[in-house]
């Protein structure tokens, strides 16, 4: 993630209306994810807070991990927490919302200690009014400041951990159920030259698609060997269009193989802008993350309709056996981050 020295002047213009802020305004998604011919956000950085509502794409911890590490060093940030929320209806976009624990990357106190990290993520793994734990599927509203980052506008803290920049996730219907995933081919994110498509009107391309539920048609995987949680394959259309897809800490990611032959691949289009800080290139680094997958061997992507309910059977696989007490004695202790611990 950038250093804060990359973003002042973003902090400059949300500061400066600190003091004259009123009540959070009301924004939709598409309206905040606005972009220049370069990439770069257009929103009116105006207002100090947004209010942003939508349907939750994603568990965070199965996307980015987020067991606190207070070590500092270079670039190094420690446990992370991000969403994803997806607009509704004629609203068509999304937008992240990211937490990070070392934001200085070095020493100071700019950074939470782990104590901190794991208060501030179990805060917004739940309801404020509730207690509930938020789960993907859930319509939620978000509060907070914002700043823009390798291709997207994202809500989070400006790298700032005092309370003036937290923000905050509130439940408004639960189990709304996830949205369908928009249906679309490789040849609607790229060029017949296989190069990204960029439109700063978001009517086509990874901008129109970027921060919401999409599934690709009809491709094959052709990186089998870097198959794993965490790595990055390609997929590849008829047409020899390709597209890079992150496969991110969903269990079965790392208990299936990789399937073969003609699949789909459902995920969540995401942008992280090519090149090196502070030369980046913003109209490029799409991708799709994909939060896990079941064995199927048909579609690539968290379906979220698991066959079988036997106690004890931690793997899926419809029997429970010493594969199953395997992975619960590697398991052994373990807990996640903000969510074991904190009572309501």
């Amino acid at each position: 993630m950038m250093k804060k020295r990359d973003f002042i002047f973003v902090i400059a213009m949300i500061c400066s209306s600190v003091a004259s802020a009123d009540d959070p305004t009301p924004v939709t998604h598409w309206d905040f994810q606005t972009v220049n011919a370069d990439g770069i956000s257009s929103f009116d950085y105006t207002p100090y807070q947004v209010v942003l509502e939508g349907i939750l794409l994603n568990n965070p911890e199965m996307w980015l991990d987020p067991t606190p590490d207070p070590t500092v060093a270079s670039w190094f940030m420690g446990g992370q927490w991000e969403i994803f929320v997806q607009g509704e209806d004629n609203d068509h976009a999304g937008t992240a919302c990211w937490m990070g624990q070392n934001y200085y990357n070095g020493p100071g106190d700019e950074s939470y200690t782990n104590e901190e990290w794991l208060a501030e993520i179990c805060r917004l793994n739940r309801d404020p009014n509730t207690g509930y734990i938020f789960r993907a599927g859930d319509r939620i509203r978000v509060t907070g400041t914002y700043l823009f980052y390798a291709g997207k506008l994202n809500i989070n803290e400006n790298h700032d951990i005092t309370p003036m920049f937290d923000f905050t996730v509130e439940l408004i219907k639960p189990a709304v159920g996830p949205p369908q995933p928009e249906e679309i081919h490789i040849s609607d994110l790229k060029n017949h030259d296989d190069t990204e498509i960029f439109d700063p009107n978001r009517l086509t391309g990874g901008e129109y698609y970027q921060a919401r539920l999409v599934r690709i048609e009809d491709v094959n995987v052709v990186a089998p060997e870097n198959w794993g949680s965490g790595n990055t394959i390609t997929i590849q259309d008829s047409n020899g269009l390709t597209f890079p897809v992150l496969l991110t800490l969903g269990s079965g990611l790392s208990r299936y193989d990789c399937p073969t032959g003609q699949i789909d691949v459902i995920g969540i289009m995401d942008q992280k802008s090519t090149g090196i800080s502070p030369n980046l290139d913003h109209t490029k680094g799409y991708r799709l993350l994909v939060l896990n997958y079941d064995g199927n061997g048909l579609v690539l992507g968290d379906t979220g309709h698991p066959r079988g309910n036997l106690p004890g059977d931690i793997n899926n696989d419809y029997i429970v056996d010493f594969k199953d007490f395997a992975e619960f004695a590697e398991n052994w202790l373990q807990n996640r981050a903000g969510l074991y611990g904190f009572g309501r």
